[in-house]
C-alpha cells in the first residue's frame, strides 16, 4: 500500500553516503515551510479581505480565528498518539494531503461559518498536525545536536518567510483572494507530498542506526526500537511532574501573544503611522533575524539548562512588547524586530529539541502533541484579547501589558524550576539470607 511501502529500502538508507538523519531533516525542513499557509504570518494578509466581504468587525474576526484554531488544537495530542502509533511517514503524508485539500476549501468559503470551518481546518492541519510531524521525526533522528538541527530548521524557515512574504502580498494584488488559496494548495502539493512518500522515514533503529549516525544495532523487522538507555516518559508521568507545566505555561506566551502581534500588525502599525509597506519591510528584517536567532538559540539549547532558554524569550518578549507601544521611529522597528525574532525564533527551537532532551523519545509524540494543543490553543486566545482590547478599550497597551506581566512571572517560575524527578516508590529492603 501507498502508506506502508518502505521507500528507500533498508539498504538505500543504510548505505546512504551520509547519515540518513540528514535526508529526513531536509524533507521535514520543506515540511516546515509547507505549514506557511496555515500560519497566522499568511491569514493577516487575508483578514481585512475576510473584514470586508463578509462584513465583521476585527473582534469577530479574531473571535472567529481564535474560536476555529482552539477547536482545531483539540485533536493534536490524538494525532501525536497517531505517529507513536503509525510512525511520522504516514501520518506526514495523510495530514499534507487534507492539508491541500483544506486550501483548495477555503477558496469557496462564502460567510462567517465557512470562515469557522476553513480557520480549524488550515489551522489543525497546517499550524498544528504538520508542525508537529516534522519537528518530531527530526528528533527522532538526532539527539545529542538536537537543538543545533532544529535551529537548522528555523533558518530555513526565516529564510523562506522573508521571501515568501513579500511574493504573497503581490499574488494578493494580482489575484483573487480565492484564487490565491489554490496556488498556495498547488505549491504544497507538488513540493511537500512527493518527499515525503519518497524520503522520509520514522526512526534510524527501524534501519538498524541509532539517533546522530552512532553506532550500528541490528535490525528487526517490523519491530521499532527505541534506545531504552534513554528515560522515556509516558504523557501520565510527564505531567505528574511540576516543570512540565511551568515550561508550558511559560511557553504559551509566544504563540498567545505572538500571534496577536502578527495577525493585528496591520492594525498595530498604522496606530504608530506605518502603513502596510512597512510591515513587509519589517516583517522580511524580522524573519532574517529569526534565522540568527535560531542558530544562537539552538547552541544555547544544547549548553544551557531549559530554565535559562525560557528566562531569555521571556526578557526578549517584553522588550518586544514594549517597543510595540511606542515604535514611531525607524531604529524601534528594528528594535522591535530584533527582539521580537529572539523571543520567536527560540520557540520552535525549544518545542522541538526540549521535551525530547527532558522526557524521552519513545513517548514523544504523545506529549509533543499534549504540549502543541496547548500552544495552538494559546494562538487562539490571543488574537482574540488583542481585537478586544482594540475594540473596547482603544489600543493593544492594555493586553500588551498583561503580557509583560505574565513574561515576569514566568521567567521567575522557569528560573527555580527543578529538574523533572520521578516519583520514588516505597520498597521495602528483602530479609537478609541465613548466614548474611
Amino acid at each position: 500500500m501507498i502508506f506502508t511501502s518502505k521507500l528507500p529500502t533498508v539498504n538505500f538508507v543504510k548505505r546512504s553516503p551520509i547519515f540518513y538523519g540528514w535526508i529526513v531533516w531536509a524533507v521535514a525542513a520543506v515540511g516546515t515551510a509547507a505549514t506557511s499557509p496555515g500560519q497566522s504570518y499568511t491569514v493577516s494578509l487575508f483578514f481585512d479581505f475576510f473584514i470586508e466581504d463578509f462584513g465583521l468587525d476585527r473582534t469577530m474576526a479574531s473571535g472567529l480565528y481564535g474560536l476555529g484554531t482552539f477547536l482545531a488544537s483539540l485533536s493534536l495530542t490524538w494525532v501525536g498518539r497517531q505517529i507513536d502509533r503509525f510512525g511520522n511517514r504516514r501520518v506526514s503524508l495523510i495530514i499534507g494531503a487534507l492539508f491541500v485539500l483544506a486550501l483548495i476549501g477555503f477558496s469557496f468559503v462564502s460567510g462567517p461559518i465557512g470562515l469557522l470551518v476553513g480557520f480549524m481546518a488550515i489551522r489543525g492541519l497546517g499550524q498544528g498536525s504538520l508542525g508537529l510531524v516534522n519537528s518530531t521525526v527530526v528528533a527522532q533522528w538526532f539527539q545529542q545536536r538536537r537543538g543545533r538541527i532544529m535551529s537548522l530548521t528555523m533558518v530555513v524557515m526565516a529564510l523562506f518567510q522573508a521571501a515568501y512574504i513579500p511574493w504573497l502580498q503581490q499574488l494578493l494584488a494580482s489575484h483573487d483572494w480565492r484564487q490565491v488559496w489554490v496556488i498556495l494548495a498547488v505549491g504544497v502539493a507538488v513540493t511537500f507530498l512527493p518527499l515525503c512518500w519518497l524520503l522520509t522515514q520514522n526512526r534510524p533503529e527501524d534501519f538498524g542506526l541509532q539517533p546522530d549516525g552512532q553506532a550500528v544495532l541490528p535490525v528487526q523487522k517490523d519491530v521499532p526500537v527505541v534506545d531504552e538507555a534513554e528515560d522515556n516518559w509516558t504523557l501520565r508521568e510527564a505531567m505528574s511532574t511540576a516543570v512540565f507545566w511551568i515550561f508550558l505555561i511559560g511557553r504559551l506566551l509566544m504563540p498567545a501573544w505572538g500571534t496577536g502581534l502578527v495577525l493585528h500588525q496591520l492594525s498595530l502599525f498604522a496606530m504608530h503611522g506605518h502603513d502596510a509597506s512597512v510591515v513587509a519591510e519589517t516583517y522580511s528584517i524580522y524573519a532574517l533575524l529569526t534565522a540568527g536567532a535560531a542558530l544562537l538559540f539552538g547552541y544555547l539549547v544544547d549548553l544551557l539548562r531549559p530554565g535559562l532558554i525560557i528566562v531569555l524569550q521571556m526578557g526578549s518578549m517584553t522588550v518586544a512588547m514594549l517597543m510595540a507601544m511606542v515604535m514611531t521611529e525607524g531604529w524601534m522597528l528594528l528594535a522591535y524586530a530584533f527582539a521580537f525574532a529572539l523571543a520567536m525564533g527560540s520557540g520552535a527551537v525549544f518545542e522541538g529539541a526540549v521535551w525530547a532532551n527532558l522526557f524521552g523519545r519513545k513517548y514523544l509524540g504523545e506529549i509533543r502533541g499534549f504540549t502543541m494543543t496547548a500552544l495552538v490553543a494559546g494562538s487562539a486566545v490571543g488574537p482574540i484579547l488583542f481585537g478586544l482590547s482594540y475594540d473596547l478599550l482603544g489600543g493593544y497597551n492594555p493586553i500588551l501589558w498583561v503580557g509583560i506581566v505574565w513574561a515576569a512571572v514566568a521567567g521567575v517560575a522557569a528560573l527555580i524550576a527543578p529538574k523533572p524527578e520521578r516519583r520514588k516508590k516505597n520498597v521495602q529492603p528483602a530479609p537478609a539470607a541465613a548466614g548474611d
